[in-house]
């Protein structure tokens, strides 16, 4: 691990394997229960909406991010869709460093509010994002089997 620690910086269309291999990493028998394994073939986020973090030229961490444009004249959001940091950079200060950066990000292009949805059961997760500034939003999950 380099001295000169972790850039958080924008994502580009180059640093898609990286994330891919924290997600493969990632996904082991204790993965976060507060997102779905990212497919391939569906990466989710937008690139000028996500952020990475990389050390010595390797993506260590990243948030793939969603920017939902009201077509109303009602505030633009944005979503945190996915959030990972590889396993041997973890409980480093990265992913708050990430969600600092990702939410100046936002801020900078006029949104005024941002969100994640967690798994109710995901405690960790939960004082996590609480530490960030987040709160227990208005929104309620509604699901039906079919």
């Amino acid at each position: 691990m380099s001295k000169a620690g972790v850039n958080i910086r924008e994502m580009s269309a180059e640093d898609l394997e990286g994330i891919l291999r924290i997600e493969r990493e990632a996904r082991g028998d204790k993965r976060a229960s507060t997102f779905a394994p990212v497919p391939e073939s569906c990466i989710g986020g937008e690139i000028d909406s996500s952020v990475v973090a990389e050390e010595d030229d390797q993506i260590v961490g990243f948030i793939l991010g969603r920017t939902i444009r009201s077509p109303i004249g009602l505030s633009d959001i944005a979503w945190i869709e996915f959030i990972g940091i590889h396993p041997d950079y973890q409980r480093r200060g990265i992913g708050r460093k990430m969600v600092e950066s990702w939410k100046e990000h936002c801020r900078k292009k006029g949104i005024k509010r941002v969100h994640i949805m967690l798994s109710g059961s995901d405690e960790w997760m939960q004082a996590f994002f609480e530490a960030q500034g987040f709160t227990r939003g208005e929104l309620v999950d509604f699901q039906a089997e079919i």
